[in-house]
């Protein structure tokens, strides 16, 4: 039998959106047109298939049984496309069109310029971000980013997702220079208030886990949410902080301002991680978790290793990428 020409793979991915984003106003507003031309073309997908793919009886939107059929396995249809186009381009020595990769801003800082480097004759276009962890996370579900770069493990369990590891990055204590008390959490926190790290970043919520199972209640006084706030408050005299050896690599020039101790019980690190859509873009993810890796041992790490020795033991190398 011959394909309907309704049953088209731009059909397929608006109706994919459609699912993961919520509604046909929000696909509507990622592909930047209007809801109606996502209405229409969901319509003829329906008419072209002779059922009905969405129960809108339901609110939020619901998949019949047809809908669930053709969500699962149009995933891997659209995935297997993107790779038949990706083999081609490269067959072919051409660069893939526009890749948009998220990354915290402490990762961006090293990554940024490395990474277009590395990449020029891979990528003919590169859209990089950075922002809160946990809105890289719904725009990297919701295919608003095709990589994403990240210390967080919300993504850990989510099938259908490669995962490249760079490097384990570990947690320290943050105090000002001159400070010469107690760097036992409980004890410091009755003279010099904690700095948060925010938590709805993943950073924040994995100091705060690791916080809870030391059985620590430090008083909510200040609140942040950039690497930046968090560090000069601290140098500053306002108070002490725990933050990850990669953030203190991209906010070098505070480290004459500041106390850089190890955790004093209970350490822990976060795993910085590549992550994209399992056989999508082919090799370039694993590239970029190599690249990290080079990037952060040989040219971001050593400068803050020379003058702190004993942060050398606290990073973890995954043998694994």
């Amino acid at each position: 039998m011959r394909i309907p020409a309704e049953f088209d793979l731009h059909a397929i991915e608006v109706f994919l959106l459609t699912v993961e984003l919520g509604g046909m106003t929000q696909s509507a507003q990622h592909m930047q047109i209007t809801q109606s031309a996502v209405s229409q073309i969901i319509a003829r997908l329906e008419a072209c298939v002779g059922a009905p793919l969405f129960d809108r009886s339901l609110r939020p939107l619901g998949l019949t049984i047809a809908g669930k059929m053709l969500y699962e396995r149009g995933q891997s249809l659209l995935a297997d496309t993107k790779r038949l186009y990706d083999d081609v381009r490269s067959g072919e020595d051409l660069p893939l069109n526009v890749v948009t990769i998220g990354m915290s801003e402490s990762l961006a800082v090293p990554l940024t310029a490395p990474l277009i480097a590395h990449t020029n004759a891979q990528v003919r276009q590169w859209k990089i971000r950075s922002g809160i962890s946990a809105k890289q996370h719904d725009d990297f579900l919701a295919r608003r980013f095709d990589i994403l770069v990240t210390g967080s493990n919300m993504l850990e369990q989510m099938p259908g997702i490669d995962h490249h590891s760079v490097v384990d990055d570990p947690f320290v204590l943050v105090f000002p220079r001159d400070w010469s008390g107690s760097i036992e959490p409980d004890e410091v926190s009755k003279t010099l208030p904690f700095i948060r790290y925010a938590l709805d970043t993943g950073m924040g919520q994995r100091i705060e886990r690791q916080l809870v199972r030391l059985r620590l209640h430090l008083p909510q006084r200040i609140e942040v949410d950039i690497t930046h706030q968090q560090l000069m408050t601290v140098a500053r005299g306002l108070g002490w902080s725990i933050t990850s050896l990669l953030c203190l690599a991209a906010q070098s020039h505070m480290l004459p301002d500041l106390r850089i101790e190890p955790m004093v019980h209970g350490t822990f690190k976060r795993r910085v991680q590549v992550l994209a859509r399992a056989g999508e873009f082919g090799r370039l993810p694993e590239e970029i978790a190599v690249l990290g890796r080079c990037v952060l041992r040989d040219t971001t790490f050593p400068p803050l290793i020379d003058e702190l020795p004993w942060l050398e033991s606290q990073i973890g190398w995954p043998s694994t990428l």
